[in-house]
């Protein structure tokens, strides 16, 4: 007859067998899983001024043109937390084409969704949490610009896919000086 360790080890090969083989189903099966969620992004306002000092080792930045949005977000994202969704990562990015470079993509504003009660956001005239600010330290040539509201779902098993939800023309105006 077998031993006691020989029964051991088959055991435990079966186990990681079925394991493995429900890992798989797992991450297969879950991004069909449905989800309908709703969302909205309405930009109110968009100032650029110059002469904003960022950092005081960066000599450049004091000519430096930055944009500051103004920004409503109205999005229920509760759909899509399943049995599978460790938490949900919301960003906005800013999209535009400058001379110097074909595309660019600036994160303007990101927050972490951890359950179904933070996954409701009612956030009203918002403003960016990054700086929106161009390699060229202007926004005199940039054109094609939109703001575009992304999900990606964090899965506790699988992989980890970007959703970009809505898209929004974005007009940046010319800068104002700003007062020191």
């Amino acid at each position: 007859m077998y031993n006691f360790l020989q029964r051991l080890g088959g055991i435990t090969s079966f186990a990681m067998s079925t394991l493995m083989a429900l890992f798989i189903l797992i991450s297969l099966t879950t991004p069909f899983i449905p989800s309908n969620p709703t969302h909205e992004v309405t930009l109110h306002d968009v100032r650029t001024t110059t002469g904003r000092m960022v950092d005081p080792a960066d000599r450049a930045s004091r000519s430096a043109e930055y944009a500051r949005l103004t920004f409503d977000i109205d999005a229920d994202l509760t759909s899509m937390f399943n049995w599978n969704t460790k938490l949900l990562f919301a960003y906005i990015t800013a999209d535009y084409e400058s001379p110097g470079f074909d595309t660019n993509r600036i994160v303007v504003w990101d927050r972490i969704i951890r359950n179904k009660r933070q996954a409701k956001l009612r956030l009203r005239k918002h403003h960016n949490k990054y700086f929106l600010r161009n390699y060229a330290k202007t926004f005199k040539d940039v054109s094609n610009a939109n703001l575009t509201l992304h999900i990606n779902p964090v899965p506790y098993l699988g992989i980890m896919y970007d959703k970009p939800m809505v898209t929004i023309p974005l007009a940046i105006p010319r800068a104002e000086k700003a007062k020191a």
